[in-house]
């Protein structure tokens, strides 16, 4: 975990009082604790997303004590004047929208809420069809930000005869359907409830927590890591489910 998350400098009392190492003095021990339980969550939990690879620490910080692919609540403004309107979350390039003027802060709604991922009805108006351009752009700018935080373009995941039929969708639809649900169950029963934990240096301009998305894992590979399997080594991780004496012997 030393040589995953904490700064080369600090090493194990990035976490730990020297004094002490079982006392929890420092934010970043409680933050710790609770993100090794997410894991083995992960590990366990969301096999239909992470498979056997599973995750490690390592997965998302990369020896970094903050993982480079985070995300905050955006603090959108409007426009400077009242005639020109409310910019509602958009035309301000961002780099999660790939410099888009799309929406850049799908996160929000989709891995935060639990907000319907759309682009159109699937029945002729007026009845069904209620899937306004607005709520497109909103879903354009979650895909833009899972093409390229996964290195791939939309025929990745989707039939392009039909992107809302399941039908004929190559088997990663499904596992990005598990993945986005994942992600939404991570940030708000694991990282949200550490808001009062994290100091104020460490939070968003709106006060609120670091959160998950496609690429603190994926960082531009379709397969975090290329697919090496990260938790098979670390049965305290949920990687296995259980240690034999072959094992052991082999280390």
């Amino acid at each position: 975990m030393s040589s995953w998350v904490a700064p080369a400098e600090q090493g194990c009392l990035y976490c730990h009082n020297p004094a002490n190492f079982a006392e929890d003095s420092k934010y970043t021990k409680l933050v710790a604790r609770r993100m090794v339980e997410m894991t083995r969550h992960i590990n366990k939990d969301w096999q239909p997303h992470v498979s056997a690879t599973g995750v490690t620490c390592y997965t998302c910080h990369r020896g970094q004590p903050v993982p480079k692919e985070i995300w905050f609540k955006a603090n959108h403004q409007p426009y400077g004047s009242n005639f020109m309107g409310d910019k509602a979350g958009q035309n301000e390039p961002a780099k999660v929208v790939n410099l888009s003027s799309l929406p850049n802060d799908p996160f929000t709604p989709f891995l935060l809420g639990a907000q319907n991922i759309r682009v159109g009805g699937t029945t002729a108006l007026p009845a069904g069809n209620n899937q306004s351009i607005k709520q497109a752009e909103w879903t354009y700018g979650l895909m833009t930000h899972m093409s390229t935080s996964l290195g791939v373009n939309c025929t990745y995941c989707h039939n392009t005869q039909s992107f809302v039929s399941w039908k004929g969708n190559p088997p990663q639809r499904a596992t990005a359907w598990y993945g986005i649900r994942m992600a939404r169950d991570l940030n708000k029963d694991y990282m949200e409830p550490l808001t009062d934990t994290f100091p104020a240096h460490r939070k968003g301009e709106l006060g609120d927590v670091a959160k998950v998305n496609c690429a603190t894992c994926h960082q531009g590979a379709y397969k975090p890591l290329n697919g090496a399997k990260m938790a098979k080594d670390f049965p305290e991780l949920g990687g296995q489910t259980e240690v034999t004496s072959t094992t052991v012997a082999s280390k």
